[in-house]
């Protein structure tokens, strides 16, 4: 993945890479920096990635309720002021973003730590949406938004003769 120093290796006869041998200590030290850093970096998904993928770690989910739309959107760790929510046309877009900040003055080091964690979704709605009436409600970490269907988009049940 990551490397701090590009190196010449070469193949053992058993396929493997070995280190040069005139500079085992330092290809040594390489190769265990290499590795701390490719640890480091693995366990920071989407840092190094295209804008957006903080939404595979978002649960969402759309469900279609017979007279409404119901959206749930899992954020754990927010308050209601967090949220922005947004509806243009047929698009929904849910935008949430949480800073937290902590200081110990009471240690020998003080130290302060800063969190920030921003994640956004649009999605598509069915056509017959009235927009009007939306409401959304945030409860244990489960944001909801209900979208009221229009008569017209409700659909009518027809009776089998």
């Amino acid at each position: 993945m990551f490397g701090i120093t590009p190196s010449r290796k070469r193949e053992r006869q058993n396929g493997g890479i070995a280190p040069r041998q005139s500079g085992y200590p330092i290809a040594r030290l390489r190769h265990e920096l290499d590795n701390m850093f490719n640890e480091f970096f693995q366990s920071l998904p989407g840092i190094f990635e295209r804008e957006g993928v903080a939404d595979q770690f978002w649960g969402f989910d759309m469900e279609d309720a017979g007279k409404e739309i119901v959206v749930r959107a899992e954020a754990p760790g927010f308050e209601a002021k967090d949220f922005d929510i947004q509806i243009s046309g047929n698009l929904l877009t849910i935008h949430a973003e949480h800073k937290t900040e902590t200081q110990d003055k009471g240690a020998e080091r003080p130290t302060s730590e800063k969190h920030f964690v921003r994640l956004q979704r649009s999605i598509t709605l069915p056509a017959g949406i009235d927009p009007d009436k939306i409401e959304a409600k945030y409860h244990n970490g489960v944001l909801e938004v209900h979208v009221p269907k229009t008569p017209e988009a409700q659909g009518k049940r027809i009776e089998i003769k």
